[in-house]
């Protein structure tokens, strides 16, 4: 299932880029990191993303080696329904920023 071009994958590598972006933007150096896509989780941990054809994965890789603490672990789908919902209500909503 996708979305044109983009895979869920690509959707949800993107996502993670860009919550990193902006915790790191607001000075945050703890940070934990929570998604329901096992492959993705462990693309990130082991180091699968440093020589990925995908920008995303290799953006998240060079702001991972950033002086700060992210923590990455996987959350299963059936824990992460609210996250569900906000993700379904971003992407059919109105193409403008949505803050939870």
């Amino acid at each position: 299932m996708g979305m044109g071009k983009d895979t869920i994958f690509n959707m949800e590598a993107r996502v993670v880029l860009e919550g990193l972006r902006v915790a790191w933007g607001r000075g945050l150096r703890q940070v934990e990191v929570e998604c329901d896509n096992v492959l993705l989780v462990e693309s990130l941990l082991i180091d699968g993303s440093i020589n990925s054809r995908m920008v995303e994965l290799r953006l998240i890789h060079g702001i991972l080696n950033r002086e700060w603490n992210v923590r990455i672990r996987h959350v299963p789908r059936s824990q992460n329904a609210i996250i569900d919902y906000m993700a379904k209500f971003v992407i059919s909503g109105p193409p403008s920023l949505v803050v939870f």
